[in-house]
């Protein structure tokens, strides 16, 4: 009996096993309601570029001045972090703002946390609710009166 046992785990762990990679889907970049809310952008916001979903390290740094350690500890505070939206200058392809698309998951005090951060590079955030988007015309006139 023991013998038997034996053989059906060595077999069962002899077969072939579906590789880790056989695991990963693809998943859509952006949900429906963002989807939306990122055309209203681009149609609000004629002469920029509107990129989604957009990593902070992609747009964030560290001051190099800093010892390998602290500028690891620092970066390890939005290496993870994603902004919703960023808009960009168009032929510079400079950011000038990031757009937060905010649910009901959002939690306020990480909210400010991560508004610190982007601001300390000199980013300013706008942050819409979910379920109350601003239209074309409100996002428009915000985004001009903030520029200038």
């Amino acid at each position: 009996m023991a013998a038997t046992l034996l053989i059906l785990v060595v077999i069962a762990w002899l077969l072939p096993r579906k590789s880790w990679l056989s695991r990963i889907r693809s998943k859509p970049l952006l949900t429906p309601n963002e989807t939306e809310f990122f055309h209203r952008l681009q149609r609000a916001l004629p002469a920029y570029h509107v990129f989604p979903q957009v990593p902070f390290a992609a747009l964030l740094t560290v001051d190099r001045k800093l010892s390998g350690k602290a500028r690891w500890s620092i970066r390890a505070r939005f290496d993870r972090k994603i902004a919703d939206f960023v808009v960009c200058e168009r032929l510079s392809l400079k950011a000038v703002a990031i757009i937060e698309l905010d649910d009901r998951t959002h939690n306020p005090k990480a909210d400010r946390e991560r508004d610190a951060i982007t601001e300390a590079a000199g980013y300013q955030t706008f942050r819409f609710q979910s379920k109350r988007k601003p239209s074309e015309a409100e996002i428009a006139v915000l985004f001009h009166h903030a520029q200038a």
